[in-house]
Order: C-alpha cells, then sequence, then structure tokens
C-alpha cells in the first residue's frame, strides 16, 4: 500500500504543523511507504487529489473543508483508478469523522490508516456556479450543502471568529453576527420530481452528514449507504423568533422548531438565482445548483 499524504498547512488557524509532524513520524515509524504535498492555496487539494498515479490510497490532513476537496478531486478520476480515501482529522469542527465513526485522537487515526478496512460510501455531487459566477462546475462533498446564513457563517468562522474563540465559541459568535445582518431568502426547491416555493428562508441544508455548524446534530432516518439525501429548510417570521430558539437548534431537537421541515430525496435543485452556497465548511459558489447521491462513490478507510 503506498499513501500520499495531502496537508493544509492552514487548518486550525495555522496550529496544525507539531500534529503533521507527529503524522509524518507515525507514518515512518510503521514503515509505510509514502509521500507527502502540502497545499498553499484554496482548492489546490483538488488539483493534487486529481493526480495521484502510482498511489493506492490519499489521505486527507486538514479540516472538513480539505476532506472535501480531496474527495472532489477523486471523484473526478475514473472510478477504476480511483485510489481510496484515508483521512486524519486535524481541522475544527470534525462532522465528517463523527458522521463515519473515525477517530480524532492521531495515534488512533494512524491505526486506522495503516490497519483499517475499508467500506464503501455514498458521495454527494453538486453542480453550480464558481465563485465568480462565471461558469458552471462540478464538485462533490461529503457531508452536506448549506444555502442562506450557512456560507456567511462559514465565511466569519473561517475568518478571525474560531482563531480567538475556538471552534464552538467562535461559531456560535459567527452565527449571532450573521444572522444580525441577514435577510430571510426566497427560494424555488424541487426535491425529485415536486417542486416548493419556500419564503423567508434562513438556511437549507441538503446532504448527507447530520452532524454541522460545530455542534448540531440533525435526528434524520437516513444513513451512509440508503442512496438518500435530506432536505431541511429553517424558516421564521423573524430573526428574534430564530435567536430565541438557537439553544433548540444546537442543544436540543431542530425538528422540534416550528420553522423547520425536513424532506427525504435523491437529487435536489435550488433553481433561484445568485444565492451563496456552503459545502463542507467553505463558501463554494452560487445557485442555480443541482445536488445528488452517487452511491457508494468511494472507499473510505475506516475503523
Amino acid at each position: 500500500m503506498k499513501y500520499l499524504l495531502i496537508y493544509n498547512p492552514t487548518s486550525r488557524s495555522g496550529k496544525s504543523k507539531k500534529d503533521f509532524k507527529r503524522i509524518v513520524s507515525g507514518f515512518k515509524n510503521y514503515s509505510a511507504n509514502f509521500d507527502y504535498v502540502l497545499t498553499s492555496k484554496k482548492d489546490e487539494a483538488i488539483e493534487l487529489a486529481k493526480n495521484t498515479r502510482g498511489f493506492d490510497s490519499v489521505v486527507a490532513i486538514g479540516g472538513d473543508g480539505t476532506i472535501c476537496e480531496v474527495i472532489t478531486g477523486l471523484m473526478h478520476q475514473p472510478e477504476n483508478m480511483r485510489p481510496k480515501l484515508g483521512v486524519v482529522h486535524i481541522g475544527t469542527s470534525p462532522d465528517f469523522n463523527r458522521y463515519h465513526n473515525l477517530p480524532i485522537n492521531i495515534n488512533e487515526a494512524l491505526d486506522v490508516l495503516l490497519n483499517g478496512k475499508t467500506r464503501k460510501i455514498d458521495i454527494g455531487k453538486v453542480s453550480h456556479l464558481n465563485t465568480n459566477k462565471e461558469k458552471p462546475i462540478v464538485s462533490y462533498f461529503g457531508s452536506s450543502v448549506n444555502i442562506g446564513l450557512g456560507p456567511e457563517i462559514a465565511s466569519k468562522s473561517n475568518g478571525r471568529y474560531r482563531k480567538y474563540l475556538g471552534d464552538f465559541l467562535g461559531t456560535l459568535t459567527s452565527t449571532l453576527v450573521s444572522l444580525s445582518r441577514f435577510k430571510p431568502i426566497r427560494l424555488n426547491l424541487k426535491v425529485d420530481n415536486e417542486l416548493f416555493e419556500l419564503r423567508d428562508v434562513f438556511n437549507l441544508t441538503i446532504g448527507k452528514d447530520p452532524y454541522l455548524a460545530s455542534g448540531m446534530r440533525i435526528p434524520i432516518e437516513t444513513s451512509s449507504l440508503d442512496e438518500r439525501l435530506y432536505a431541511l429548510s429553517i424558516k421564521g417570521q423573524s430573526k428574534i423568533s430564530v435567536l430565541s430558539n438557537l439553544w433548540r437548534l444546537y442543544c436540543g431537537n431542530i425538528l422540534d422548531y416550528n420553522g423547520a421541515n425536513l424532506r427525504y430525496c435523491k437529487n435536489a435543485e435550488v433553481s433561484s438565482d445568485n444565492l451563496k452556497i456552503e459545502f463542507d465548511g467553505d463558501f463554494r459558489g452560487y445557485t442555480p445548483v443541482k445536488i445528488e447521491v452517487l452511491p457508494k462513490a468511494l472507499e473510505l478507510i475506516v475503523k
């Protein structure tokens, strides 16, 4: 087994360099056959993961954004040439790891990578406009896509808030600041063959992973292998109604909130123009967007 490690040195606001040294030392101690590359800019992990001939496994080392970029690169390869995906999470909120029951501890993660088995997992495919609104592109994700507050929160969280306040408090502060400036949106949502016009939407989440926003968990009925997405819309009569229910959104059952609506589907489309989209923790572009499931599309190294 030959591994390629793709490491994002800006993970956890640049505080992950000691962790990366431990990871490299761990691979050496196992006498593993490996090489590594460091990213220097956003989306570089996509291009690196596209060109992995000669490697059996590609290991994403960073946060959920890095994992998402590596997934996108791997999914652009022909299926019969696609390496396995490995993960060592050294970022902030480990939503992907929680979903797939992957360890956060570095030594345990290394043990899984070097001694674990593999499982095929569903991957999300998202067709959307790029960040300049210039051209349609195809990306892939492992967790979820957000439209509305999500992109605003992600931009602020990945800026200064998490750096100085940590994961949970940084994300919560970003949520409060974003909410104070946010205007509810109107969008046209099509799930499978059913069309809905949604008004006064604060956020729409479409995905596989029930974990999001550094602590929130959606009580969904889907699994990582059942070929379905969930679509959760959050509406509110006012910012105060959403603000007063933040505790329920974060700490309770989000579906108890009166403005929450959960649907299941195999594909979803938002036809409204020029709405920001975020997936797996990073702002990625604009609507219109089409989201679908690719069943058992990628082999993940697991416990």
